[in-house]
């Protein structure tokens, strides 16, 4: 009879261990609740709004590709064919950067904040970012954020910017690909304005610049204008087809 109470207790005793864990998971479960969508609806709204027109450009490349496939295809005569073939390079060329290209857009300048910018909320001088300048990050940062959003060109200090341009500090100063520029920085860049300053409002590049004491001055232009990339590209891979019965 001992023997079987014992054992009555000792199964009690589990149950009401492993009861206790589950409330001791449950307390601590409601003390740190799993953090909820913190997104706004406009913010929401503006984020579908951004993955339909990147929705849209990619069915108007496939359009594209599919009419220009078309045309190969429907191309008689040798000189049609070679006509078409010209009107591509053209455009992988104006793609490229390899041309200068004009339209509207905007110009951006980051200069450093005036002092009256530089002020506390209390009035008094805020303190001053020692050492604090513009890195080749931020530019990079600010680049992503334009082409992310419709840039169909950019230039930096006279440098027009392509899938192949490097921009890296260099001591103190920045050099995109070979060549090196100072401040201030002055981007031109050809896209929608509106679109383009919106991005800019919403991604905060005001607020991040200003923490370096800087400010972006954001200026819309029409015929602006963009020149071509002028560094020379080694070509290693590529090599001329041989005609036929040459050896």
């Amino acid at each position: 009879m001992l023997q079987k109470s014992r054992k009555i207790t000792f199964i009690l005793a589990i149950i009401s261990a492993i009861i206790g864990l589950m409330l001791a998971v449950q307390v601590r479960s409601n003390l740190n609740p799993v953090p909820s969508e913190s997104r706004t609806i406009a913010e929401l709204r503006t984020a579908l709004q951004k993955e339909l027109e990147k929705h849209k450009n990619l069915l108007a490349d496939i359009s594209k590709y599919n009419q220009l496939y078309y045309q190969y295809e429907t191309a008689l005569s040798e000189d049609e064919s070679l006509s078409v073939m010209k009107e591509e390079l053209a455009r992988n060329r104006k793609m490229a950067g390899m041309v200068a290209v004009e339209g509207n857009g905007i110009v951006l300048r980051i200069v450093d904040a005036p002092r009256h910018l530089q002020q506390a909320e209390d009035g008094h001088a805020a303190p001053l970012v020692t050492g604090s300048y513009v890195d080749d990050e931020d530019l990079r940062w600010l680049i992503n954020i334009l082409f992310a959003n419709g840039a169909q060109a950019i230039s930096v200090n006279g440098h027009r910017i392509v899938s192949t341009t490097a921009i890296r500090n260099v001591g103190d100063v920045i050099q995109i690909d070979t060549r090196t520029i100072q401040p201030p920085y002055e981007l031109k860049v050809l896209g929608e304005p509106e679109v383009l300053l919106s991005a800019l409002k919403l991604e905060g590049v005001e607020e991040y610049f200003h923490l370096a004491n800087k400010q972006v001055l954001a200026e819309k232009r029409e015929n602006l204008i963009i020149p071509a990339n002028q560094e020379q590209r080694t070509i290693r891979y590529m090599k001329p087809v041989k005609e036929k019965g040459d050896s």
